[in-house]
């Protein structure tokens, strides 16, 4: 009577390493973009402004020095942006584009 056993050729062990695969990149992906909210607010870092907004570090500074962006300074060297102050800003200077 034979035996059958499990090697890395069989397609038992070629799916579930597949699997695996699968859902390391599912949490990868998800741990990348977990953002923890705080009091319901889920809040941004600089350079996802930046990259939210197309805008440069420069930029963005001059817009919190001019209070046209809402931000949150935690610690000294951290800042933190709410995501709904961000698109109110957005809807605020949102302009009409006339000739198109």
């Amino acid at each position: 009577m034979a035996l059958d056993y499990l090697s890395p050729e069989s397609d038992e062990v070629k799916e579930a390493l597949s699997d695996i695969r699968e859902t390391e990149q599912a949490l990868k992906t998800a741990a990348e973009n977990y953002r923890p909210t705080i009091r319901e607010e889920r809040y941004l870092s600089s350079a996802e402004v930046c990259q939210y907004l197309h805008v440069s570090l420069r930029t963005l500074q001059t817009l919190r020095d001019t209070r046209q962006i809402s931000f949150t300074l935690v610690g000294e060297r951290t800042i933190l942006y709410p995501e709904t102050g961000i698109r109110e800003t957005l809807l605020k200077n949102l302009r009409e584009v006339k000739g198109l």
